[in-house]
Order: C-alpha cells, then sequence, then structure tokens
C-alpha cells in the first residue's frame, strides 16, 4: 500500500509534537489520524525504510514474563505440541522459552537488532534455534516451514501493517495459525480517561508505535487480510492503575513510560 492509498478525515495530532518522540530524531511533519482505507490509527507518512533500519539496530524493549507466559498458553492450546513455532521478533527468546515450557520444541526465532545472536540461548531444546537469511523466501511448497507465526509488539512498529499480514497469509498454509499481541490502544477506558483528565498525550509513543489497535480494528486489519480470528485475550490494562490515582503517564520511570512492552 503506497502512502496515496491512505485516507484522513482528520487527524489527532498535526503534526506530532517533538515532546513525543522521546530521543528519537524528530520527523517533521508527521501526523496521527484514523485511516479510513486501513481501518485503524497510525502515523502519516510512515517513516523511510533507512530510519526505522537505524533505529531498530540498537532496539530492546522487553516483554514482562507474564503477559508473554499468557500468549503461550493461548496460543497453545489451539496447536498441537508437534507444531513449529515461528517467532517474528523474537528478542531474548523469552516467548519461544514459555513455548518449550508448555511442550513445543520445534521452535524458531527471528530479530534484527543487535543483541539477536543469543536471543535462544534460555531454549534447551535440540529444535529450536535462530534462523539466518531471507525469512520471506518460499520454500519449494511456497508456504513457511513453521504451523504457527507469532508477532509480540511487532505490528505496532511496522510500516504498512496490512501488507505485511498479507504476506504472511500467502505464505501460511490453509491450516497454519497466526497469534498476535498489540497494545490495546484507545480503548474505551482510555477514551474516557483523556476526556476527564486530558492524559491523551500519554497514550502515543511516536518514536517507534507507528499503528494503534484496539480489539475491534485488529480484528478487521486481520480478516482485511483474509484471516478468521479464532480466539481473543487481553491482558491487565494498566489503565486500571489511573483509576487509582497512580498516574503512570506522568511518572517518567514507571507505567508506559517505563515497562511497555510494545
Amino acid at each position: 500500500m503506497s502512502d496515496s492509498d491512505h485516507l484522513f478525515p482528520s487527524f489527532i495530532l498535526d503534526p506530532v509534537p517533538t515532546s513525543l518522540w522521546r530521543q528519537a530524531t524528530t520527523i517533521e511533519g508527521t501526523r496521527l489520524g484514523f485511516c479510513e482505507n486501513c481501518g485503524f490509527l497510525h502515523v502519516d507518512p510512515y517513516p523511510p525504510a533507512e530510519y526505522l533500519a537505524r533505529y531498530y539496530s540498537g532496539y530492546e524493549m522487553p516483554t514482562p514474563q507474564a503477559n508473554l507466559a499468557e500468549t503461550a498458553r493461548l496460543l497453545a492450546r489451539n496447536l498441537d505440541p508437534a507444531a513449529t513455532v515461528i517467532d517474528m521478533g523474537c528478542g531474548d527468546g523469552s516467548f519461544l522459552q514459555e513455548m518449550f515450557a508448555l511442550g513445543f520444541h520445534s521452535l524458531v526465532g527471528f530479530d534484527q537488532s543487535q543483541g539477536w545472536a543469543v536471543q535462544l540461548s534460555a531454549v534447551s531444546g535440540d529444535s529450536s534455534r535462530q534462523a539466518s537469511g531471507n525469512f520471506w523466501r518460499k520454500p519449494k511448497d511456497g508456504h513457511i516451514a513453521g504451523d504457527a507465526v507469532v508477532m509480540v509488539n511487532v505490528l505496532e512498529h511496522v510500516a504498512e501493517p496490512l501488507d505485511l499480514l498479507r504476506r504472511i497469509r500467502r505464505l501460511l498454509s490453509s491450516q497454519g495459525k497466526l497469534c498476535v499481541t498489540v497494545p490495546n490502544d484507545f480503548s474505551p477506558l482510555q477514551k474516557g480517561l483523556s476526556q476527564v483528565r486530558g492524559i491523551c498525550h500519554g497514550l502515543f509513543v511516536c518514536r517507534d508505535h507507528l499503528n494503534y489497535f484496539d480489539f475491534k480494528t485488529l480484528e478487521n486489519a486481520l480478516t482485511k487480510t483474509g484471516f478468521r480470528v479464532t480466539d481473543q485475550s487481553a491482558l491487565y490494562p494498566l489503565e486500571l492503575f489511573l483509576l487509582q490515582d497512580l498516574d503512570y503517564m506522568r511518572i517518567r520511570n514507571s507505567g508506559r513510560w517505563h515497562t511497555n512492552g510494545g
């Protein structure tokens, strides 16, 4: 999808303030709004590929292990233990470690950060491995050599995520599974708090979050790209802390500012 294919009736931020780029190089003129053609909030225009490659070459943002364990259990109940699981954006291999603990031994991880050379050290299965080379190279049978593809807190970082989802759909076998987790952004609770307390800007992480999904818009994105949603779940919403006057939006060393895994 090209920039000309995007349709924004209006923008929430026009432009995104420099203060929201948070130690990343500001891209002047970047805006954020709901794209009617894509069906979710995203920045416009998307940053150049060179910018993203440079930024993510040193990117490290661990996801809490409890969240990974819950996601692994959700995936495991939809897979045979003999399945091959491919983790795109595997980081240090923590999600694959959870899958290994659940009895899955055929595990593959991909990542582009500098630390990826040691990502799967915590996974001890003989069939667990890091993969090098081109992930998108088609095997002889035309499908990804795996039964499930996992993207934990990846889709919000990707330019043109619908293109990525379509490509995965084409390469997965007809019985293949896709497991996606993203921050539940602009949920009814977040919107209500933003209206009452004026904290809307705290929901944006424009240095690396290019796309913003909630339950409905993520389901729509998957359906639009050829997937059928069979299972959904949600983790504990950080916004409940705001209702207890624990305002992590304004305290820089806690909450979303400090531990957000996406």
